[in-house]
Parts: structure tokens; sequence; C-alpha cells
């Protein structure tokens, strides 16, 4: 079902959190800057303190009027930290009929889990479960289960949400804290648009990158999906959720504010200078505006869904439908022009096409990821693909490049050190936008390997990419 690119995935997101130990902490102060400030008073009004004790209150009720364990089910659930953290939080209000079950993939995290859940005395209140939730079939009921910062790495939501339905208890109860924006993370054309408005006017010192080090001069819109499963079906998991289940408790926010509190350009607000607490509050209040308005949809989500309808609480007019966004156009307004500029800024694309969208999968710098995907329009009719590319001496790996459309491979192209320049034969009409894809069988992080700072997983630099008239 899945095949070799899912099988890769899997094994970059299994390195990526095998030795992560701290999954929610490392936040930049500006992040709790704007939680405390658009967030949690949102949450306040709608009569919840916090999205800890929305849990913990969630699975108290249920516990309350059992006369056996109430059933927990967290996916993804990493160490068990927050887990472990539930199991004490209702001890302490004296609530002891709780089993957790801990869905997690990682065998590293589940060992962890189960050495914090012995040393706390609590190993017989939790069950580990080793699987992928794309493929994990139910095996119990639950009347419980989190979802928290998970769903965004779900690429078969439809069965997921399918096993959870089937699973829950009829007052059972599903709790969601999650991202719902655009697909990798990245930004729909009605946000970047104002963030790019906004870098313009930001120094050199709010805009460096974490993960490079160096200072964007042009905001990077990242997709973090090209090699694993972050944010893999981001746009999908609030509407394939509401096919699945009832909401009760609605709570939509943050979009444009994004880039300014994550772990890449966060950090780089000091939050002891009260000019950049002003500036993240002013940016808050401009998210807040924006998405009221319906000119962006939020990205993040607090949620309570059920098996059956129930009332619903919702913070002001964001009700679930006006905060799904509408996939059919590229932005709310309509505008479905490009500009190739925009798309191909670079002027790597040559010859019979241009880019027709964004390049996924190419940095600033024109390093590529594993896997580059974007739309090419044609101008002429084509008859071959040529590929330069340059891989420097300190690369330690090379190897080959598969080049598709719309899916279907047409070729593969062996990638070698230094410059390779290399040409397979394609047939592709005029006047026709297809997706073309150029998938590396290999990716180094040069800073796992000793080789610098940087810590993005790079192939190979895209010198350019000719398609040539028949």
């Amino acid at each position: 079902m899945h095949g070799v690119d899912y099988e890769q995935r899997l094994a970059a997101e299994r390195e990526t959190f095998a030795q992560q130990v701290d999954l929610h902490g490392s936040l930049p102060e500006s992040a709790h800057r704007w939680s405390a400030r658009h967030m949690l008073p949102k949450l306040n009004a709608l009569g919840v303190p916090t999205i800890d004790h929305l849990i913990t209150g969630e699975i108290a009720s249920r516990a309350a009027g059992l006369d056996r364990d109430a059933v927990v089910l967290s996916l993804g659930s990493g160490n068990g930290d927050q887990e472990l953290g539930w199991l004490r939080t209702l001890a302490d209000e004296g609530v002891h009929n709780v089993r957790v079950r801990l869905l997690e993939i990682n065998t590293d995290m589940q060992e962890r889990a189960a050495k914090a859940a012995e040393s706390l005395g609590l190993a017989d209140r939790v069950e580990p479960v080793v699987a992928d939730f794309n493929t994990w079939v139910a095996d119990a009921r639950h009347d419980v289960v989190v979802g928290y910062q998970v769903l965004h790495h779900v690429l078969d939501l439809e069965h997921l949400y399918g096993q959870l339905r089937d699973s829950l208890t009829r007052d059972g109860v599903l709790v969601v804290h999650d991202m719902i924006g655009r697909n990798g993370h990245r930004r729909w054309p009605e946000a970047l648009e104002v963030i790019e408005r906004i870098w313009a006017t930001l120094p050199a010192e709010l805009r460096r990158n974490a993960i490079t080090g160096a200072v964007d001069e042009v905001y990077d819109d990242v997709d973090c999906a090209v090699d694993g499963f972050e944010g893999i079906r981001a746009q999908d998991v609030l509407p394939v959720l509401l096919r699945y289940l009832h909401p009760s408790f609605f709570l939509a926010l943050g979009n444009i504010i994004d880039p300014f509190i994550d772990r890449i350009y966060g950090h780089n607000f000091d939050m002891a200078d009260p000019a950049h607490q002003a500036l993240i509050d002013r940016l808050g209040t401009l998210d807040d505006t924006l998405i009221d308005l319906g000119i962006v949809t939020p990205t993040r989500l607090t949620a309570l869904f059920h098996p059956t309808p129930r009332p619903l609480r919702v913070h002001g007019e964001r009700t679930p439908a006006r905060s799904v966004r509408n996939t059919e156009v590229l932005d709310p307004a309509g505008r479905v022009s490009f500009d190739p500029r925009g798309s191909d800024p670079g002027g790597l694309v040559r010859g019979a096409g241009v880019a027709a969208g964004r390049m996924n999968g190419v940095f600033h710098d024109a390093w590529a990821g594993r896997t580059v995907r974007f739309p090419v329009l044609t101008t002429a009719d084509v008859a071959s693909i040529e590929l330069r590319t340059y891989v420097p001496e300190w690369m330690p790996d090379t190897g080959e490049v598969t080049v598709s459309l719309d899916g279907t491979p047409v070729g593969s192209i062996e990638v070698g050190p230094e410059l390779t320049e290399r040409s397979l034969p394609i047939r592709v009409p005029a006047h026709r936008t297809a997706e073309l894809t150029l998938s590396a069988d290999w990716a180094v992080n040069p800073n796992r390997h000793g080789l610098g700072d940087d810590r993005r997983n790079l192939a190979y630099v895209l010198v350019g990419i000719t398609l040539r008239e028949i």
C-alpha cells in the first residue's frame, strides 16, 4: 500500500525522534508570550483553564462514572512524559481507576516511557502499544483518545479516524491539540503575502535561521514534509475528521504568527526586550483580526470530538466550517494566476517550460532535499529533460534521482560527485501542466555527520532543469 517512499519517510521519522528526550520543550519564549496573550484567554472564556486541564478533566469525568478502569489511548505518545503527568495529576485528585495505552512506533521511546513509569510507580497503569498508526487496528474500547500534536504526522487519516470512531465508547471523546494548516506547514498564498510584507520590515537579528545559521533575506517557506511525515497531510486533519466524528468544543487559532514563534525564527525574539514583546503582541492581534475577517484560516486546533452529535462551543464565529481552508483555489480571493519569478526566483527551470508553482524541496540556496516536487507548465512540445546537479567533494553519499511526471516514473539519473549533466527522453505536449518530481535515494544531514552546522537533509545542489523542445 505504501511503497518505498513510505518506508524511507518512516525510517527518517524514527531516526528524528529516537534520541529526542524532550518532545514538547525548547519552544521559544515568544511562543509562550503569544500563548499567554492570545490562546489561554480564549480557552478560559470557553471554561477551560489549560490544555492539560481539558485532557485530565475529560478523563476524570468518565472515570467517575465507571466501576472499571477508564481506558485512555494516547496517539504517538513518545516518551510518555505527558501521559505519566496526567496519571499523577489524576491520582492527586483521587482518581485512580485510569489505564493509559501508549501507541508509539518508536521502540526507543517506548523503553524510556516504561522506565519512567516504573520509577514513578505507575507501571501497572500504562500499556505499551507498539504500532504504526497508519496501519494500527483497534483491539480495545477506549473512553478517551488523545491526539496531542500528532495527527499532522498521519498519512492515512481515513484509516486512523475510522479505527478511532469504531473503538470509542458511546460516551467516548477524542481530544485534539494539533496543527491544521497547509501540508508541510507551508503558508497558503494569502498568509505568505502578509508574512513577506512583515519580513521586509524586520532587522537582520530577527531573521536568523536557527537551522542554517544564515540571515534569511526572504522568508523561507520550507516544506517540512519533503523527507518525513511532518505536516504530511496537515490541511486534511480537520476536514477529514469532520466526516468521522462530531465536535463539542472547538478552538481554532494561529496563522501568520507561526513563523515568529516557531523553533526556526522564534528564538530570535528576546522577551526581556519591550520592543520584541510589543512586536509579538501586535502580530498576535493582527493574526486574530485576519482570522476573524476570514482573510486567513487557522493553523492550530484544540477540540473535543465524539461518535454522536453534541452541542457545540466555539470561540466567536470560528466554527469548524469557517476553519477549513478551501483548497479548490490558490487563495480565498480566487487569484489563481502565478508569476514564474515568484515560483522559481533562481530561474532553475529553463527551455520549453516554466515552474507553475512553488518548488517544494528546493531551499533558497538551491540545495535539494530527498524529494523535489513542483508543477511545471510546458510552453512547447517537450522531447527530453536535462538535469544539472552539483555535489561537493565533502558529501559522503551520492546515488540516483528518479524523475516522475504526475506520479509515474519516467527514468532514473545517476548523480555523481562534482557537476553532473544527464538527460532523459520524455514526451509532454505543449501547454500542459504536470507535476514533476525528483526523488533522490539518499540524503545527508551535515550536522549529524560532523560536516558543519547545517541541520537540513541535503542530497545535491540543483543547478538547473531544461525541458528540450521536439
